[in-house]
């Protein structure tokens, strides 16, 4: 059985510290060195017999009642973990709360069986091509970042419904979420308790990578630039076809004159506030029509400001802070039209230069007006392949299509009107990778 190798929700943060450890039990933080977790990859690969043995069906039942428990915010898997999981994400609970919904719901109901259903056909299908069935390949490593609660269910989902066996690592940051979700799963359908391993330690670390590296059919990988560069070199040349990689990438959105300011504001603050902007769908820029650029500042610092109301921002990293304050005196420096809330609420400022910049942040977005937004993919040229989301209100059907062409071609994989952009369903290829066919065979 795997589930002893589950974090408890209560475990020490810290794998490196006398006192702590990863947070897994005293017994396996004396037990990390490179046959203890070949063991535990030989052992995760032989429970996928154990997956098959279960079906689908079941497996589909067990994740759909635990993903509507962790849902409930009154159940005892959310009162468990919220107290603990809020001050680790840096979120506010209200924050916390919509954040979880947000990816939590586009994993549930209908969305989920579909994933299961699309599985069993290619599934089907290999057996028929004489590919063999997933469920006796390598165990998928799947390394998450901690930017984002709950991230783990987006590549979960497939995994489970190809039947097959992970390692999931979280980030030593937020080491709560994942080992809590994966007990569930353990203790609603057994044999995940024998194919899923949740665990934390200190990222890079040789001792426990290299093994697991060799063992794995696939990895998934999320981090900055610097994780995904030196994954490369630890994974050497021969691995890169498994490494599916989701570094860092921007979000925007394109407003045109057909929209109504006040509505479309409404949907961009919710994309931009949502987990205090970090994610790769948050908001960071919005290019509009030239001159609806002040109207438009104006309705998104409003709603921004409503927004922070209902979802409080969380903590202020002093460096955040420092970079906020320096985008706001440049501003003020250049007489830019700049609306300011509270430092973590929000700062709008209009931005007639069109390169597109980082946001420093803290709900910090820049309106950049042009006077033709069919302009624009020639303006993110230099952010191809860097580029995640777009949120497209009132523009001209012709102009839309053209868009959603170009800016698809310069790496943008998901579309959606504003207010929308945030909470993608299964059907989103997140970077454009279909999970289903990158997961089928090693």
């Amino acid at each position: 059985m795997l589930r002893d190798w589950h974090t408890p929700h209560d475990a020490p943060p810290d794998a490196t510290a006398p006192t702590g450890g990863s947070p897994l039990t005293a017994h396996h933080r004396a037990a990390w060195n490179p046959g203890a977790v070949a063991r535990l990859a030989d052992a995760v690969r032989r429970g996928a017999d154990s997956l098959a043995a279960a079906g689908p069906d079941r497996l589909l039942a067990a994740w759909q009642e635990t993903v509507a428990g962790f849902r409930d915010t009154a159940s005892a898997e959310r009162r468990a973990l919220d107290q603990a999981l809020a001050p680790r994400t840096g979120l506010s609970h209200q924050g916390l709360t919509a954040g979880l919904e947000a990816v939590l719901g586009g994993v549930a109901g209908r969305g989920a069986a579909e994933v299961f259903q699309d599985a069993a056909r290619r599934t089907r299908r290999g057996a028929a091509l004489g590919e063999g069935h997933t469920g006796g390949a390598a165990p998928v490593l799947v390394l998450l970042a901690s930017n984002l609660p709950a991230l783990a269910v987006q590549p979960l989902l497939p995994i489970l419904a190809l039947g097959r066996p992970a390692v999931l690592k979280s980030s030593r940051a937020e080491p709560l979420f994942t080992p809590a979700f994966v007990a569930d799963l353990a203790r609603r359908e057994p044999a995940c308790g024998e194919a899923l391993a949740a665990l934390t330690w200190r990222g890079g670390d040789p001792a426990i990578e290299a093994p697991l590296l060799a063992a794995a059919g696939r990895v998934i990988a999320y981090g900055d630039a610097a994780t995904m560069a030196d994954l490369d070199e630890r994974a050497g040349a021969g691995f890169r076809g498994k490494l599916l990689k989701y570094g860092p990438k921007v979000s925007l959105a394109v407003i045109g004159p057909g929209a109504d300011p006040r509505h479309a504001a409404a949907g961009l603050a919710r994309d931009v506030a949502l987990f205090d902007q970090r994610g790769c769908l948050s908001v960071v820029a919005v290019y509009c029509a030239r001159g609806m650029e002040e109207e438009l500042a104006g309705e998104l610092a409003t709603a921004l400001a409503d927004r922070a109301r209902a979802w409080p921002p969380g903590a202020t990293p002093v460096a955040a802070a420092s970079a906020v304050r320096q985008a706001r005196d440049e501003a003020a420096m250049r007489d830019l039209l700049c609306h300011e809330m509270g430092m973590a609420e929000g700062t709008v400022i209009v931005e007639p230069r069109p390169a597109l910049r980082p946001s420093p942040g803290l709900r910090t977005v820049r309106i950049h007006p042009l006077p033709d937004l069919a302009d624009l993919p020639a303006v993110l040229i230099p952010w191809q392949d860097r580029l995640q989301g777009v949120a497209l209100a009132g523009l001209p059907g012709g102009l839309e299509h053209d868009l959603r062409h170009a800016l698809t071609a310069l790496g943008v994989s998901r579309h959606a009107p504003p207010g929308d952009l945030q909470t993608p369903d299964t059907r989103w290829h997140n970077g454009g990778l279909d999970p289903l066919q990158a997961l089928a065979h090693d």
